[in-house]
């Protein structure tokens, strides 16, 4: 098996939004409005300050995603890759499809001097992608996350 990752483009953006729909009820029982999500994935294509995805494929189809945000860390005086949760719907390679997910995202972040390191967002019920991620060697970090949202 041959599993390609790569930074995502526009012609990926239907795919993502439909993986976006699938994680979120997986993950957090949510229901996203489907049009709204892909509205929400053409954005981060649209403006670059918004992100960037990255894909997996294996055969060509796209196996996995996640989306990395910046965020800027004046005490660090550098910008963190934030990883968006990484989903994959290949069951049987999923460890493998998380792994290479999270290497390419990694060495991207290596690439630019300006980023200081990765981190993550998870939902705290998902302790299956918990423990992916800290046989990768990400560490649970003190801080919780608080939020007020407009949109709901």
């Amino acid at each position: 098996m041959n599993i390609k990752v790569r930074i995502a483009t526009r012609d990926d953006a239907e795919e993502i939004a439909r993986f976006n729909v699938i994680y979120a009820k997986k993950i957090t029982d949510k229901n996203l409005n489907l049009q709204t999500t892909k509205e929400g994935v053409h954005q981060v294509f649209s403006r670059f300050n918004n992100g960037f995805y990255i894909v997996a494929e294996i055969d060509g189809k796209i196996v996995g995603q996640t989306m990395i945000t910046r965020e800027w860390s004046d005490w660090n005086n550098g910008a963190y890759y934030c990883i968006q949760g990484i989903y994959t719907n290949h069951i049987e390679n999923e460890e493998l499809i998380h792994d290479a997910i999270y290497d390419k995202a990694k060495s991207l972040a290596k690439e630019h001097n300006e980023v200081c390191g990765l981190r993550l967002y998870v939902d705290k019920n998902d302790k299956e992608s918990q423990k992916l991620y800290e046989n990768l060697g990400m560490k649970l970090t003190p801080y919780l996350l608080y939020e007020e949202s407009f949109k709901e």
